[in-house]
């Protein structure tokens, strides 16, 4: 009896540790996201990432292009005093309003390339995946043949025909050479959907194919298509700052970005030779905001990969 009764109690707790089959697949990768520590702080601090630079502008201290004259030609290291909380540069700007101003554009071009191309991805690899047959063929070679452009040689020559690069530019540039990521996440998802029993049944129900894309098919990808423009969104801020970095982005119009500030140290001298607070202040930005970017990708990536289990 005492052995019936250990086996029940185990059963018990077994039962108790299983996930839920009743709950919505949404509800699931949720709760199975909530018990990764690490995917919650990545998200607490990507959202305030994004909110300070969608809202940079009004968080800076001080005008773009305002000079603090008692600073110039003096460079001073982070301090309460005057609100520079990341010092400041050898031209007497606040470094911590430049840096505001520099996240706005990052992030607003970003997003701008995670909308689009998450959206235009969204629209090829459903159709080819569930047309299938030669439209399926040709748009996949379509796909490697944009897949082999180097991005920084597209941007390069961008320059000359899109010049001046503004933001919005150099979103569409991106969204142009980005967007194939998602489209083969897509195509796949749905070459796999598209055999199963419930998208038979709209067929024999007599339902569109937009019906069955739109209705059926994409919602099921939904978890594949998050991880996607999230991987898009952290790529599109490394692409930006590398291209302000070298001077061929939108620094000279839309003022400082992230990568700008970054090079701009390099005009004392090489990084070392400069205050390391002119460097070290939107390099740290940059590497949390894609650090947790990153976390955020692997751990909706296993929340929705063991919901799909």
């Amino acid at each position: 009896m005492a052995r019936v009764g250990e086996q029940a109690v185990g059963a018990a707790e077994f039962e108790g540790t299983e996930e839920p089959r009743s709950r919505g697949p949404w509800r699931r990768a949720a709760r199975r996201y909530v018990r990764r520590p690490l995917g919650v702080v990545a998200l607490a601090v990507l959202l305030l990432i994004v909110l300070a630079g969608l809202f940079g502008d009004r968080l800076a201290h001080y005008q773009v292009n305002f000079v603090d004259l008692t600073h110039v030609n003096e460079a001073t290291g982070p301090t309460l005093a005057g609100r520079h909380w990341f010092g400041t540069d050898y031209l007497g700007r606040d470094l911590f309003s430049q840096v505001m101003y520099g996240l706005h554009t990052s992030i607003r071009v970003a997003l701008f390339v995670a909308i689009l191309g998450t959206a235009f991805g969204l629209l090829v690899g459903a159709v080819s995946g569930y047309a299938g047959g030669w439209v399926d063929t040709l748009t996949m070679r379509g796909v490697d043949l944009v897949v082999t452009v180097p991005v920084l040689a597209a941007l390069l020559v961008s320059i000359v025909y899109f010049s001046p690069l503004t933001p919005t530019r150099m979103g569409i540039v991106l969204v142009l050479l980005m967007w194939t990521s998602v489209a083969r996440v897509v195509r796949t998802q749905c070459s796999q959907l598209r055999e199963r029993e419930f998208v038979e049944a709209a067929h024999a129900a007599g339902a569109s194919p937009q019906r069955i894309v739109f209705r059926h098919l994409l919602p099921n990808s939904a978890g594949s298509i998050i991880v996607a423009a999230t991987t898009m969104f952290g790529l599109a801020l490394v692409l930006e700052a590398t291209a302000d970095f070298f001077n061929v982005g939108t620094s000279q119009v839309s003022g400082p970005t992230l990568g700008n500030l970054i090079a701009d140290s390099t005009k004392y001298g090489n990084i070392g030779s400069a205050p390391w607070w002119t460097y070290t202040m939107p390099a740290l930005v940059l590497i949390v905001l894609l650090v947790a970017v990153n976390f955020v990708g692997d751990s909706l990536d296993d929340a929705f990969s063991a919901t799909a289990r």
